[in-house]
């Protein structure tokens, strides 16, 4: 796998887990509700996949990111998580990283529209 292929799976992990943290900032949801939220504030850029979505949260719950319960242990139907303290310092981290890689996004935009279309 091309060094540019695993960069372009860890930026997508990370843009993923930080949108999950900022969702779970203002509240406790559990994963297709995350997910539709993700769609709705990204107005469809974004449009995750469940088969991603679930191990990353259980992924980011090992990690002691977010904490998981079950809204009825007995029939396990939907997991609310919510965010934790550990969780907020990686949303910090996340954020700085993303701001970065997106300035640098638009300044390589930036003189690629300048040649394309100013004359």
């Amino acid at each position: 796998m091309s060094s540019s292929h695993t960069e372009r799976k860890v930026w997508i992990k990370h843009i993923t887990g930080l949108l999950i943290l900022r969702i779970l900032k203002d509240r406790p949801a559990y994963g297709n509700l995350i997910a539709d939220e993700m769609k709705q504030v990204t107005h469809d850029t974004i449009k995750p996949n469940p088969n991603f979505i679930y191990p990353l949260l259980r992924e980011m719950e090992e990690k002691g990111y977010v904490e998981g319960s079950w809204e009825n242990p007995k029939t396990r139907g939907k997991r609310i998580y919510t965010i934790s303290e550990s969780g907020l310092v990686r949303f910090q981290q996340l954020k700085e990283l993303a701001q970065a890689k997106f300035l640098e996004i638009e300044r390589r935009q930036k003189i690629i529209r300048s040649f394309l279309f100013e004359e």
